[in-house]
């Protein structure tokens, strides 16, 4: 949960990245917090409330608030896999880029093959299958690179 000197920080800042998205001039931007606020030209002189109302107005212009993209490579544990699975891990990366460039996967991540491979198999991570689970995937993406008009 969310405390209010935690909100009130989080509305500041996206006030601070909303002004120059919207093109805003200082004068327009202080303007703004003038109209909400009633006279107040600083955001850090706002109340929560107020905040609030700048923020609307700045989506009222044209503002989307864009959300961070969820899962980084930062958020699986990579380990190199075992010496003799080196080659398959890499075969079943290679793929898995490969079908993002046909349009085929929408994330290229680690994350995202991951997260496959993990619905493939119940294995959380492609540089821990066995042999035979790891034949099974790329077998899969082979096919699935055929289906979208690639070449193996």
């Amino acid at each position: 949960m969310e405390t209010a000197t935690q909100k009130r920080s989080r509305l500041i800042k996206l006030l601070h990245v909303a002004k120059p998205k919207l093109m805003m001039a200082d004068g327009d931007y202080r303007c703004l917090l003038a109209n909400v606020s009633q006279g107040k030209t600083s955001s850090t002189k706002l109340s929560l409330e107020e905040l609030e109302l700048a923020l609307r107005a700045m989506k009222a212009r044209g503002f989307v608030v864009a959300v961070k993209p969820q899962g980084s490579r930062a958020d699986i544990p990579v380990f190199e896999p075992q010496e003799d699975m080196a080659g398959q891990v890499k075969k079943i990366r290679a793929l898995w880029l490969e079908l993002h460039c046909l349009g085929a996967v929408r994330n290229p991540s680690e994350l995202a093959l991951a997260k496959f491979v993990k619905r493939m198999t119940g294995v959380d991570y492609q540089g821990w299958l066995d042999v035979d689970n790891a034949s099974r995937v790329i077998e899969h993406l082979k096919k699935w690179v055929l289906r979208v008009g690639g070449t193996v």
